[in-house]
């Protein structure tokens, strides 16, 4: 009587946890949409800032780009230089190679043949003492299948009264594992909710500071086209913005 007691009162505090993970993945799910609408509407703000700097810098980008081909060319001519300076080392390198695997390939041959030799004389000894243990295993086999048959008619019969006892178990906790199944879809459905909604308000956070930068790096971009007008544009100040 107390057991039953106790099952019904189980039962009970499990559709509550039931109805409370599933009220709270409701909440959670009504947030993430809110959230989503907020960082849309921060998402356009930035695309409008974004095609402005690209406006602005363009106009700047056509006053420097003599200089930065000028600057280019002498770049590639000492880089040529560099590579023939490459070329010949390398060449060098492998040459030196050449000559240190020909001389490892000799040592090798001869180190080789001793091996073959031991190697050899080891497998017969061992080919010997393979054959010796084979034999004695075979003998400790036949013993252990004797011993294994009689511990198998023990057994079995321990096992069927084994699942006798454990099918009324399992049939006991089945409805209790269908019950605890589901409430734990429930939270897992809430904890996925929750993380989305976490990633979402950070995502939030993040876009609000690009904004905020975004509109720092509009006024720059305006004023680098005020000094590049000017005649007063740093070649390597313009290229690294554009980078």
């Amino acid at each position: 009587m107390s057991f039953e007691l106790n099952s019904q009162d189980q039962d009970t505090g499990d559709h509550t946890r039931f109805a409370e993970a599933k009220s709270m993945r409701k909440r959670t799910e009504e947030d993430a949409r809110l959230l989503a609408n907020r960082i849309a509407l921060l998402k356009q703000e930035e695309a409008k800032a974004l095609k402005k700097i690209e406006e602005t810098r363009k106009k700047a980008k056509e006053i420097v780009d003599m200089k930065a081909r000028n600057m280019e060319m002498q770049r590639k001519k000492e880089e040529e230089k560099k590579q023939q300076e490459e070329s010949e080392r390398r060449r060098q390198m492998e040459k030196k190679q050449q000559k240190d695997r020909e001389r490892k390939m000799k040592e090798n041959r001869s180190h080789s043949l001793k091996n073959k030799i031991q190697n050899e004389a080891q497998a017969l000894k061992q080919m010997r003492q393979e054959n010796l243990e084979a034999i004695e295993a075979k003998r400790n086999e036949e013993r252990m299948m004797k011993i294994s048959i009689k511990e198998k008619i023990n057994k079995d019969k321990f096992e069927a009264e084994e699942r006798r006892r454990k099918f009324a178990m399992e049939k006991k906790m089945a409805l209790k594992a269908e019950m605890e199944r589901k409430i734990e879809e429930e939270n897992k459905i809430r904890r996925e909710k929750e993380e989305e909604v976490n990633k979402m308000e950070q995502e939030e956070l993040e876009l609000i500071q690009r904004l905020q930068n975004t509109q720092l790096l509009q006024r720059t971009a305006y004023e680098e086209l005020e000094t590049a007008i000017a005649g007063q544009v740093d070649v390597d100040t313009v290229l690294g913005s554009r980078y």
